[in-house]
């Protein structure tokens, strides 16, 4: 079974389906990058899963087999009843068959606004050539690219992304999103929000 976990901080009751940071392979490529513009070079979960949240990396390593090596059933996939939901709060996309059971769990739960936070295009850009069924995403589905630059506000979200969340070095007056909660602002939750570029200052 999937592990859904109960965020805290600015994530405050939005519920997450986390995988395991430290073993993604992209992550640990990315998160080695010692270049000061690298995000992945300052990633809060590595941090956090190697100290004081380090007793979640055994569910969230179970999320990132389940996820990762097969299709999972239509009757063991989560039911949520939330209004929103985060896909990776903690960790990214391992592979298309990942991605797939995600577009998966949006469609068993209709009712309910996924977002995705990535930065693997690579694999977005699989799905939507693919011809499988699974790969066709949901209304209920919100595509979120994440920006790997600080510094390097993109304002637009690249194809087939529906926002894009960027990260600066010190407050801007671009900044929409530093300081609130994600229940309280909810920019990323609506697809028509009229809002398609978040800013965030790196905490």
């Amino acid at each position: 079974m999937l592990k859904i976990s109960k965020m805290t901080g600015k994530l405050e009751g939005i519920p997450a389906l986390n995988t395991n940071t430290l073993t993604n392979s992209f992550c640990k490529k990315a998160s080695a990058n010692q270049h000061p513009k690298s995000i992945c070079g300052q990633c809060y979960s590595v941090s956090m899963l190697k100290t004081y949240r380090s007793n979640c990396a055994e569910a969230w390593q179970k999320n990132s087999d389940i996820l990762s090596h097969s299709i999972i059933p239509d009757h063991l996939l989560p039911s949520v009843n939330a209004h929103s939901f985060r896909f990776d709060g903690h960790g990214e996309l391992i592979n298309l068959t990942h991605y797939f059971n995600l577009v998966r769990i949006c469609k068993k739960n209709p009712n309910c606004t996924f977002a995705l936070w990535t930065k693997r295009r690579d694999i977005i850009k699989r799905a939507e050539r693919s011809v499988d069924p699974n790969a066709v995403r949901p209304p209920n589905m919100i595509l979120i690219y994440s920006n790997p630059r600080i510094d390097a506000i993109l304002e637009n979200p690249p194809s087939p992304f529906d926002k894009v969340f960027n990260n600066t070095s010190t407050f801007t007056e671009r900044d929409n999103c530093s300081g609130k909660k994600c229940l309280e602002c909810m920019q990323c939750y609506k697809k028509d929000s009229g809002v398609n570029v978040i800013v965030e200052e790196v905490k």
